[in-house]
C-alpha cells in the first residue's frame, strides 16, 4: 500500500465528522424520552398520585407517557398531580 491510499482525504475526514455528529445527536434525543427524566423530587413538588379535579398528569404538558416528567423524577401516575402541572394546549 503506498503512503497516497493511507492517506485520509478531507472529503472522507468530513463524512465521518457528519457520522460522529449525527450518532451522538440521535443518541441525545432517544435519552430524552426515558424514565426519571425530571430533575425535582416528588416532595419538593408536592405530587400526589390522586388527580386535583380535572387536571392529572396525564393531561400535562410535562407529562411523558407511559410514567415520566420531564419536571418531577421518578415513576409518576398518569392520574396523579403536582404543583408544576401545566395544561397542554389544545
Amino acid at each position: 500500500m503506498s503512503e497516497k491510499d493511507k492517506m485520509i482525504t478531507r472529503r472522507d475526514a468530513l463524512k465521518n465528522i457528519a457520522v460522529v455528529v449525527g450518532a451522538v445527536a440521535t443518541t441525545t434525543m432517544m435519552g430524552a424520552g426515558m424514565a426519571d427524566a425530571g430533575t425535582m423530587t416528588k416532595t419538593s413538588v408536592q405530587y400526589q398520585d390522586t388527580p386535583k379535579g380535572k387536571d392529572r398528569c396525564s393531561v400535562c404538558a410535562n407529562f411523558i407517557a407511559p410514567h415520566s416528567c420531564k419536571v418531577v423524577a421518578g415513576n409518576i401516575s398518569p392520574n396523579g398531580w403536582c404543583i408544576a402541572f401545566v395544561p397542554k394546549s389544545a
